[in-house]
């Protein structure tokens, strides 16, 4: 009988306000979880190429933008702007070259033009329009915004965050993919 009575209060403990409050938190915490943990993960992709190690956020949306984030690249390390892959890929639209002074290359088929200001896509297409140039130097560009004509032909810029020193010859890039 005892056993019967503790049943009865656990259950009739989920139709108090309380119990409704802690089942709709536990419900909303375990979404929450899974939408995480499902955006967190690689898609399912095995290729070579591997996510940048950083946020990338791609928009379907009309919004004009294409593809933002954060690449973290290792010397020879070329990168996809558009699907934010670090790794071996035939659309690398930069590289960060094996050099021993730190230079950014523009992949096969893309070009890059530095620019003083924060460049919106008008600005990028004009100063890409000026300038082809292949490679530059890592200190030459730390302080100011490259755009890139990517391997694809869409239009983006680049800003370095953090630039090779002391310890791994690392160089961050932040982007964004213009449509």
């Amino acid at each position: 009988m005892p056993e019967q009575e503790r049943k009865g209060g656990f259950l009739a403990f989920w139709t108090t306000l309380p119990g409704i409050l802690t089942g709709l938190a536990a419900l909303i915490t375990a979404i929450v979880g899974a939408i995480g943990l499902w955006k967190a993960t690689d898609n399912g992709s095995s290729s070579s190429p591997t996510t940048a190690g950083g946020t990338v956020v791609t928009s379907e949306e009309n919004t004009g933008f294409l593809a933002r984030g954060r690449l973290s690249l290792v010397r020879s390390g070329p990168a996809d702007l558009e699907r934010g892959l670090i790794g071996q890929s035939a659309d690398a639209d930069v590289m960060f070259g094996p050099e021993s002074t730190p230079t950014l290359h523009a992949g096969a088929e893309a070009f890059l033009a530095p620019v003083d200001t924060p460049p919106a896509k008008s600005a990028c297409v004009a100063a890409l329009n000026g300038r082809h140039d292949k490679q530059e130097l890592v200190s030459d560009i730390e302080r100011k915004w490259t755009c890139v004509s990517t391997t694809e032909g869409n239009v983006a810029v680049v800003r370095v965050i953090s630039a090779p020193g002391v310890g791994p010859a690392k160089l961050v890039l932040g982007y964004t993919v213009w449509r």
